[in-house]
C-alpha cells in the first residue's frame, strides 16, 4: 500500500511521501537515484531500472535480469551499471526506454564478478566505478583508468573535480584519463570515504567511516569536525550524503537520515528515521531535486522528503498523546486534549511546539478546550475545569462535558451539553461556573447550537435532533420537538451545525438548512459545487474570518462564506498526508488566524494556512495519452489520443481502458478523479491510479473526463476525449434488411408449415380412424375369443362336474356292492349249507362283475380326458410302462381323492391302495422328497 506522512522536529519542517514495493513494482532495495531535465526519477533497483514519470511508474529490466547498482543521467541519456554490465538507455518514438550495452565498446576487459557501483559525468567523460578499477567512456570507447593502480572506493564530484579514494590509501582527483593524488590525505588510509560534498572555495566536506572532515583541496589540509551529534552520526554508519541550500543530508546504515545546517556551523537539526515515518532506517542513496527536496533510496522502499511543508505533524512525539479531540492556544502555549488527558506544549523561537507534558490531574477523556477571558476551560469526563496557575479548578461537577457555548440571545449566559443534561453557566468573580441545570430535558447531547431566536438545537450522541424552547429564565425547557420526517429529516440524523448563522443538518449525501417560516429543513445547495466526493458532511467547524472547515471522510474543504457568497480557499485529501481523523469526532480547530490543528487518532498536525494560501502551485491538467481496446475475441490494440479528436469503435470493441499522465512535479503523490459521461455522472473517488477500465459498454456516444488536484487543493482543468461505440450490425440498416428478408422467409415457412401441418393432421386423422377400426376389430376378436374361452370353460366345468358326479356314483355303487357282498358272506357263514353255494357264488360273481365294469371306466376315462387335456395320453407317452391300474390310480390321485376313497373305486383295500401308490412312485421315478399327489395335480 502507498502512504504519505509528515512530521516536525526542532527547526526543520518536512513532509515524507512513502513509495512502497507495491507502488514501485520493483524489489526492496534501491541502490541509486537520478533525475533528468524533466524531473523524471530513475531508480537503480534489485529488479531493474524503475522510472517515475509524473504520475506513472514503469520497471525496465536488463537483458540478463540482473540487479541495477547505479544510475546517472547525462543530457537525458540514462546510464546504468550492473553485474559485469554497463550501458545506457534512450527514449524511442513511443516514449519507451531502449537499452544499449557498452560491453562491446570495452577496450580493457573488466574483472570477473565486477559490479559497477557508481557513475559520474565530468568534463564530457562518463566514469564508471567498480571496486576493481575505474573506467572512462568518451562516447566511443570504454577504457580502464591507470592500470598501475587498482582498487578504488566511490567517486564524488566536487565543484570542478572528481574525488576518489584508493582502497587503504589516500584521495585522488580524476581528470580525463588521469588520476592525481591529493597530498596530505594519506592519513585517511585507515578510513573509508563514504561521501564528499562541495563547500565552495575549493573545499570539500568528507564523510568517512570514522569522522567528518573539512578538506582544503589546494593544500590537502584536513580539519576534523567534532561534536556529540557528529559522534552519533558516525556511530550510525554514514553510507551516503548530499546537500540542499539549507541542509547537509547524511544517510546512514543504522538510523535513517541526519540533518545538519548548511551554514558552516554544522548544527544538528533533526533525525529522520522509521519513528518519523521513514520506511526503513538503511539509506542506500540520496538525490536532490530542483526544489531542494530529497529522494531517498532505502533498503526497503523509496521515500520523498519535501522540506518547508505547510503541514507540521506531531504524531510520533514523546509523549504520545493518543487520540486528540480538542486544542487551544493561550499565552504562547498549546493545550491539547486527548483520550488520555490534557497536554501542554511551549512554543519555541521558531514557532514550534515542544516539550509536551501532561497537566497534573487531567488524566482521562478531554472533550473540549476553550479560552474565555484569558483562562482555559476544559471539559473532562468527570466535569468542567478551568486552568489557573497550572492547576485545574472544577467549575462544574456534571460528568461528560461535551462543550461550552455562548447563548445567542443572552451574553451573560453560556450553555453546556453533557452526558445527561443541559447546564447553565454564569460568571462568578473571575470564572464562569455552573449556575444550574435546565430542567425538562435529559439526554446525552454531543451537538449543540442556538439560532437567532434563542431556540436550542440538541443533537443526540447516537441519533435524532431535538428542537428545544426554553423559558425566559433559561432554567427549564417549555417544549420539545423531535425533528423527523415531518421536517424532512430522518430521525437517525444527529449532526447539527451552524454555518453563516444558519442551522444546518447533515444527511447521507446532502446538507439541509432550517426554514423557520415553513418549519422544516430544505436542501442547502451553496456548497454542492465545492464537493468532489460523495458522502455525508461529518463536521462544520468555524475557522474565523467567515471561514469554515467542512469535513467529509475523504476530503476536507476550507470555504469562506460571506454575504451569501461561498468561495473555496483550500481542499485537502486526508489520505495524501496519511491523516486518520477520529471516526465520528472529525475536527480541525483554529488555534490562531493561520494555524489550525487537525485532530488525529494518533496525535495531531498543524496546518499553516498562510503558507498554503500564498503558495502558487502550478496546476497541471492531466493528459489522456492512449486508449486500450479489447475486442470480444480477446485481441488488443492501443490508440494514441490526439487533441480534439474523437474515436469510433465497432460494437465488439466495447471494453476500453483510458491511460493518462500528469506533468505535476514528482514527489508528492498525484491524485485523480475520472468519469465516463454516458455511463456514469458521478466522479470517482480520488485515486493515484493513472488508468480506468470500462468493460462491455453499450453502443452510444461517451465522454471520458479526468482531473487532478494540486498540492494546495485546487482542481485542475478537465481533460476530455470523445468516443463512440457503433451499434451492432444487427441494429443497423443492413440488419433491418436482413430482418425483413428473414421475416418474409419465416412467413413462407410458416404458411408451408401450416399446410404441412394440415395434411399431416388429415393423415393423422385417417391413421387414427384406421387404428380405431383395427382396435375395434381386435376388441371384437378378443370378445369372440373370450366368449369361446368362456364356453370352453363352461364345458370344462360341466365335464368336471360330470366327472365328479360319475366318480361319486361309482364310489357309492361300489361301496353298496361291497356292502352287499359282505352281507352275503355274513349270511353264508350263518346259514352254512342252508345257503346253497351255487347261489352264493352266482351272486358274488355278479357283484364282482359290476365292481369291475369296464364300461364305467371307459366313460370315466373319456370324461377325464375331456376335463384334463388328454391326461392319460400324455402319461402313456411319457411313461409307457404304466398299467391300466396305474393310470386309474393317477387319475384318482390327480382328483385329490384320499386312499379310503380310492379303495372302493379300485375294489381293493386301503392298504392295497398304499402299495399301488408305492409301485407307482417307482414307475414314475420320483424321489422321496417329491409329493406324488402334487406332482400329478400339476402334470
Amino acid at each position: 500500500m502507498l502512504c504519505s506522512g509528515n512530521t516536525l522536529f526542532a527547526q526543520v519542517k518536512y513532509q515524507i511521501t512513502n513509495y512502497n514495493v507495491e507502488y514501485t513494482k520493483g524489489g526492496n532495495q534501491n541502490w541509486d537515484v537520478a533525475l533528468d531535465s524533466k524531473q523524471r526519477v530513475y531508480i537503480a533497483n534489485n529488479f531493474g531500472l524503475i522510472v517515475f514519470d509524473n504520475a506513472s511508474t514503469q520497471l525496465y529490466s536488463l537483458p540478463e535480469k540482473t540487479i541495477v547498482r547505479s544510475v546517472a543521467v547525462v543530457n537525458d541519456t540514462v546510464y546504468t551499471g550492473s553485474f559485469e554490465e554497463l550501458g545506457y538507455w534512450t527514449y524511442n518514438t513511443e516514449n519507451q526506454l531502449v537499452y544499449t550495452s557498452l560491453i562491446p565498446n570495452l577496450v580493457d576487459p573488466i574483472s570477473p564478478n565486477d559490479e559497477f557501483w557508481q557513475i559520474v559525468e565530468h568534463n564530457g567523460y562518463i566514469y564508471f566505478h567498480t571496486f576493481g578499477g575505474l573506467f572512462v567512456y568518451d562516447h566511443k570507447q570504454v577504457r580502464r583508468l591507470s592500470n598501475e593502480l587498482s582498487g578504488f572506493m566511490f567517486l564524488y564530484p566536487v565543484d570542478s573535480i572528481v574525488i576518489t579514494q584508493k582502497i587503504n590509501g589516500g584521495l585522488y582527483t580524476v581528470n580525463g584519463h588521469e588520476l592525481k593524488p591529493i597530498s596530505g590525505t594519506e592519513t585517511l588510509g585507515k578510513e573509508e570515504l563514504k561521501s564528499a560534498i562541495s563547500l565552495g572555495d575549493n573545499r570539500a566536506l568528507l564523510a568517512t567511516t570514522l569522522g567528518l572532515y573539512e578538506l582544503n583541496i589546494s593544500t590537502g589540509t584536513l580539519t576534523e569536525i567534532k561534536s556529540k551529534s557528529v559522534s552519533e552520526l558516525i556511530q550510525s554508519k554514514i553510507n551516503y550524503a548530499t546537500q540542499t541550500d539549507s541542509y547537509l543530508v547524511f544517510g546512514t546504515i543504522l538510523d535513517g537520515i541526519y540533518l545538519f545546517s548548511n551554514d558552516g556551523n554544522y548544527q544538528f537539526l533533526s533525525r529522520i528515521n522509521t519513528s518519523k515515518r521513514l520506511q526503513n532506517n538503511t539509506v542506500l542513496s540520496l538525490e536532490k531535486d530542483q526544489n531542494q527536496n530529497i529522494w531517498v533510496g532505502l533498503d526497503k522502499g523509496i521515500d520523498y522528503i519535501a522540506f518547508n511543508s505547510p503541514i507540521d505533524s506531531y504524531r510520533d512525539e514523546n509523549p504520545k498523546v493518543g487520540s486528540v479531540y480538542t486544542a487551544a492556544l493561550m499565552n504562547g502555549k498549546l493545550y491539547v486534549g486527548s483520550n488520555q488527558g490534557l497536554y501542554e506544549y511551549i512554543q519555541d523561537v521558531n514557532g514550534k511546539f515542544v516539550n509536551g507534558k501532561l497537566v497534573e490531574n487531567s488524566q482521562g477523556q478531554v472533550w473540549f478546550l476553550r479560552v474565555i477571558d484569558g483562562y482555559l476551560y476544559a471539559g473532562l469526563n468527570r466535569g468542567t475545569y478551568v486552568l489557573d496557575n497550572h492547576r485545574l479548578i472544577q467549575v462544574s461537577d456534571v460528568i461528560g462535558a461535551y462543550n461550552l457555548k455562548d447563548y445567542s440571545t443572552n451574553p451573560n449566559i453560556k450553555i453546556q451539553s453533557t452526558y445527561s443534561q443541559l447546564v447553565r453557566f454564569q460568571k462568578e468573580g473571575k470564572f464562569w461556573k455552573k449556575s444550574g441545570s435546565i430542567s425538562g430535558f435529559s439526554s446525552p447531547t454531543r451537538f449543540l447550537e442556538f439560532d437567532h431566536l434563542g431556540t436550542i438545537w440538541a443533537g443526540h450522541s447516537i441519533k435524532n435532533i431535538r428542537q428545544l424552547q426554553p423559558n425566559i429564565e433559561l432554567d427549564s425547557i417549555e417544549s420539545t420537538t423531535i425533528i423527523g420526517e415531518n421536517q424532512h429529516v430522518y430521525e437517525s440524523t444527529n449532526r447539527i451545525f451552524k454555518l453563516d448563522n444558519r442551522i444546518i443538518v447533515s444527511t447521507s449525501n446532502a446538507l439541509l438548512e432550517w426554514d423557520s417560516i415553513q418549519n422544516r429543513f430544505h436542501p442547502f445547495r451553496k456548497l454542492d459545487s465545492l464537493f468532489t466526493v460523495s458522502g455525508s458532511v461529518m463536521n462544520i467547524v468555524p475557522a474565523g474570518n467567515y471561514r469554515y472547515w467542512i469535513i467529509k471522510k475523504q476530503e476536507v474543504l476550507l470555504a469562506e462564506v460571506r454575504f451569501d457568497q461561498v468561495q473555496l480557499l483550500y481542499r485537502m485529501l486526508p489520505k495524501v498526508y496519511d491523516f486518520h481523523l477520529l471516526e465520528n469526532y472529525e475536527r480541525i480547530i483554529p488555534i490562531s488566524d493561520n494555524l489550525h490543528l487537525v485532530c488525529l487518532d494518533d496525535g495531531f498536525s498543524i496546518i499553516n494556512l498562510d503558507v498554503i494560501l500564498r503558495t502558487e502551485t502550478p496546476i497541471s491538467t492531466p493528459v489522456i495519452g492512449s486508449i486500450d481496446v479489447i475486442q470480444d475475441n480477446g485481441m488488443e490494440k492501443q490508440l494514441t489520443v490526439e487533441p480534439n479528436e474523437s474515436y469510433v469503435f465497432s460494437n465488439d470493441e466495447n471494453s476500453v481502458t483510458f491511460n493518462w499522465t500528469s506533468s505535476q512535479p514528482i514527489g508528492h503523490l498525484s491524485y485523480f478523479q475520472y468519469r465516463l459521461l454516458g455511463h456514469e455522472s458521478e466522479w470517482s473517488n480520488w485515486t493515484i491510479n493513472t488508468k480506468a477500465t470500462y468493460e462491455r459498454l453499450n453502443s452510444g456516444v461517451y465522454f471520458f473526463e479526468v482531473r487532478t488536484l494540486s498540492t494546495n487543493g485546487l482542481l485542475s482543468s478537465t481533460s476530455r476525449v470523445e468516443l463512440e461505440i457503433n451499434e451492432a450490425w444487427y441494429k443497423s440498416s443492413i440488419g433491418y434488411v436482413i430482418y425483413a428478408f428473414i421475416l418474409g422467409l419465416i412467413t413462407l415457412l410458416i404458411r408451408f408449415s401450416i399446410s404441412k401441418k394440415r395434411w399431416k393432421a388429415l393423415g393423422k386423422q385417417l391413421e387414427q380412424e384406421r387404428k380405431q377400426m383395427q382396435l375395434e376389430k381386435e376388441m371384437a376378436d378378443k370378445e369372440i375369443i373370450s366368449l369361446r374361452n368362456d364356453k370352453l370353460q363352461v364345458e370344462i366345468e360341466h365335464k368336471s362336474s360330470q366327472l365328479a358326479a360319475n366318480t361319486m356314483a361309482i364310489i357309492r355303487k361300489n361301496e353298496l356292492l361291497n356292502t352287499i357282498k359282505d352281507e352275503l358272506s355274513i349270511q353264508k357263514d350263518e346259514l352254512g349249507d342252508r345257503f346253497p353255494k351255487k347261489y352264493y357264488n352266482k351272486i358274488v360273481s355278479l357283484i364282482d362283475r359290476n365292481l369291475q365294469d369296464e364300461k364305467e371306466w371307459e366313460t370315466f376315462e373319456q370324461l377325464y380326458d375331456q376335463a384334463h387335456g388328454n391326461f392319460f395320453k400324455r402319461l402313456k407317452d411319457e411313461y409307457p410302462d404304466l398299467t391300466p391300474g396305474d393310470l386309474r390310480l393317477c387319475a384318482y390321485l390327480r382328483m385329490n381323492l384320499a386312499s379310503k376313497e380310492i379303495a372302493p373305486l379300485l375294489n381293493i383295500s386301503v392298504r392295497g391302495v398304499e402299495e399301488r401308490r408305492y409301485r407307482l412312485r417307482k414307475r414314475l421315478n420320483l424321489n422321496s422328497d417329491t409329493n406324488l399327489t402334487e406332482m400329478l395335480m400339476t402334470y
